[in-house]
């Protein structure tokens, strides 16, 4: 969540000014998510998937059942219009902030 955070906290009222929300999915516990949210006072709703459930259901799990950082622009009929997958480990590794903007423009 930290490399979420890096990214997107700082781009958040760009990216909401292109009428675009963030929702933030994990694995943690709906106390430490709580926890995360209140310590980097973020503006956007972090869900607790526990049981992975939403995250298989996006196929961002690798090879040994652990979610990877991922990133979608889904519209509001539900179609996804772009997916960015990462380990995680690396922040570098991360998509650039100017690609997501750019697809939240097009999908306008």
């Amino acid at each position: 969540m930290p490399q979420l955070v890096q990214l997107l906290l700082p781009n958040y009222q760009k990216i909401n000014r292109l009428g675009a929300e963030i929702i933030a999915i994990s694995q943690q516990s709906v106390n430490e998510n709580r926890e995360v949210s209140e310590q980097h006072k973020l503006p956007y709703p972090c869900l607790s998937d526990p049981g992975a459930d939403t995250i298989r259901g996006y196929n961002v799990l690798d090879f040994a059942n652990v979610p990877k950082v991922a990133f979608f622009v889904i519209d509001k009929a539900g179609r996804i219009h772009w997916r960015s997958t990462h380990s995680g480990g690396d922040p570098g590794d991360l998509p650039k902030i100017n690609d997501l903007l750019d697809v939240l423009r097009k999908i306008q």
